[in-house]
C-alpha cells in the first residue's frame, strides 16, 4: 500500500460495536483482517462492546500487530454477565429473529435495556482499565473514553485525577469523554479532556458546531446514523442543499455527502469511526475517502458551510462553553 493510500486511509477507523453482539466472531475477525490489509489502522471498542467480550477478540487479533495501530477503549456503560441464555440469545438475534417483521427493533430495544447500567465510580474505572488491558493484550490503550456520561454529576474531580493519573503512569495515552448532550460538553471535565467522541451526521446537525472539539482530538461516530431515509432527508434539508449549491457539489451522492461533511468536521487529525463490516462497504468508504480528498479546499468548507447555515440549540442553562452563542451546539 503507498504512502498516500495510508495516509488516507488514517482518516478512517474500525467501529467494533457490533462484535460478538449482532456480528459473530468468524464475521468479526474476517472483517478485522480486510479492514487491517487495506490500512485501517484504528479500532473502536469498549468494555462493554460484545457484552464484555469484544476487547478480548481485538486483542486476539492485534496480537504481533499492536505497534501499528491506535485503540479507543471506553468504560462506563456495564455490560451484563456473559450467562448461557444470553450466548442463546445473541446467537438467535443473529439468525432469524433479525429477519421477523420488526425484529431488528426487538433487538435495539433488548440491547438497550441490556446496557442500562452505568457505573463511572473510580474504582470501577480502575477495575475496567486493568481488565480491558489484559483483554487487548496491551500495555497501554491510546485513547480512552468515559463511555456515554449520563448527567454532569458523575464526571468529578476524582475521575479526572484517575485519569490523569494512568495517563502519566502510562497506561493510556489520552483520556476523553463519548458525548451525546450539550449539557455533558459544558462540564468542566470534560472541557478538560484532551479527545472527544461525538455522533456527526446529516440529522444531527442542530446539535453541531464548527469550532466543536477544536485543539482536542475528535473522533466522529455514525457518519451513515440514521439508515438511507434519514441520510436522504438530511441531504435534502436546506443548509446541506444551499452548502453544496455554493460550493459547487451538486453531483455529490447522499452517501458521499455524509462522509465528506463528517470528514470536513474532523479537521485534519480527526477520525471518522464506522462500523464496516463487509469488504464492499470498506472499499466503499476507502474510496469516498480518495474522492473527499480530490476535492481539496472545497471538501474541507463542505462542514463549515453547512452548518453555518443550521439553526441554534442553546444549552440548557445558556450557552455551553466551547459554544458560541450563535452557532448550534
Amino acid at each position: 500500500m503507498s504512502e498516500h493510500s495510508q495516509e488516507l486511509s488514517g482518516r478512517l477507523g474500525f467501529g467494533c460495536a457490533p462484535m460478538l453482539g449482532r456480528v459473530g466472531r468468524k464475521a468479526s475477525l474476517r472483517a478485522l483482517s480486510i479492514a487491517y490489509d487495506n490500512g485501517i489502522r484504528h479500532f473502536d471498542v469498549a468494555r462493554s462492546y460484545g457484552f464484555g467480550e469484544a476487547e478480548a477478540l481485538l486483542g486476539e487479533f492485534l496480537a504481533g500487530k499492536r505497534q501499528h495501530v491506535t485503540v479507543t477503549s471506553k468504560f462506563g456503560v456495564v455490560p451484563p454477565r456473559n450467562t448461557r441464555a444470553l450466548s442463546l440469545a445473541k446467537s438467535l438475534a443473529r439468525g432469524w429473529i433479525k429477519r421477523m417483521p420488526g425484529g431488528r427493533r426487538m433487538v435495539h430495544a433488548a440491547s438497550r435495556v441490556a446496557l442500562s447500567q452505568r457505573n463511572y465510580e473510580v474504582g470501577y474505572a480502575r477495575s475496567c482499565l486493568e481488565q480491558s488491558l489484559r483483554q487487548l493484550r496491551s500495555e497501554r490503550i491510546d485513547y480512552y473514553l468515559i463511555h456515554e456520561p449520563h448527567s454532569p454529576e458523575v464526571l468529578t474531580d476524582e475521575l479526572q485525577r484517575f485519569l490523569d493519573g494512568a495517563q502519566r503512569d502510562g497506561k493510556i495515552g489520552q483520556w476523553g469523554v463519548t458525548i451525546d448532550a450539550p449539557e455533558i460538553m459544558a462540564a468542566p471535565l470534560v472541557q478538560q479532556a484532551p479527545a472527544w467522541l461525538f455522533e456527526a451526521n446529516l440529522n444531527v446537525l442542530d446539535r453541531l458546531h464548527t469550532g466543536i472539539g477544536a485543539g482536542r482530538q475528535r473522533f466522529l461516530s455514525r457518519p451513515y446514523g440514521g439508515g438511507p431515509d434519514s441520510l436522504a432527508a438530511g441531504a435534502a434539508s436546506r443548509p446541506v442543499r444551499e452548502a453544496v449549491d455554493k460550493l459547487g457539489l451538486n453531483d455529490l451522492s447522499e452517501q458521499e455527502l455524509a462522509m465528506h461533511f463528517a470528514l470536513s468536521l474532523a479537521g485534519e487529525h480527526g477520525i471518522v469511526i464506522t462500523s464496516m463490516f463487509s469488504e464492499q462497504h470498506i472499499r466503499q468508504n476507502l474510496a469516498l475517502l480518495e474522492r473527499y480528498r480530490a476535492l481539496g479546499e472545497r471538501g474541507r468548507a463542505l462542514a463549515p458551510t453547512i452548518l453555518g447555515g443550521a439553526s441554534p440549540r442553546p444549552c440548557r442553562n445558556g450557552p455551553c462553553n466551547d459554544m458560541p452563542a450563535r452557532e448550534p451546539a
